[in-house]
């Protein structure tokens, strides 16, 4: 997981390959995602297909807000 041009936020297949495992059935595939906000921190673009969406993109959506706005690591993050 990192901050990349200072308001998108990456996540590897592998961090999604953790976030998965801590999110039982999830549906995302092992593939990197990435979420980018403005400077208020509303979601304005992302590369989440949209047979990929549901709740588990949201959850990892409101993961990468909260790791942008206030610098918190989810529990599941192994850094």
């Amino acid at each position: 997981m990192k901050i990349i041009n200072g308001n998108k936020v990456f996540f590897s297949a592998d961090d999604v390959q953790t976030f998965a495992r801590a999110w039982p059935g999830c549906k995302l595939r092992d593939r990197a995602y990435w979420f980018e906000f403005d400077a208020g921190g509303d979601l304005i673009d992302t590369d989440v297909p949209s047979h990929d969406d549901g709740a588990e993109a949201v959850a990892l959506a409101d993961v990468a807000k909260q790791y942008l706005m206030e610098g918190l690591f989810p529990r599941w993050v192994t850094a």
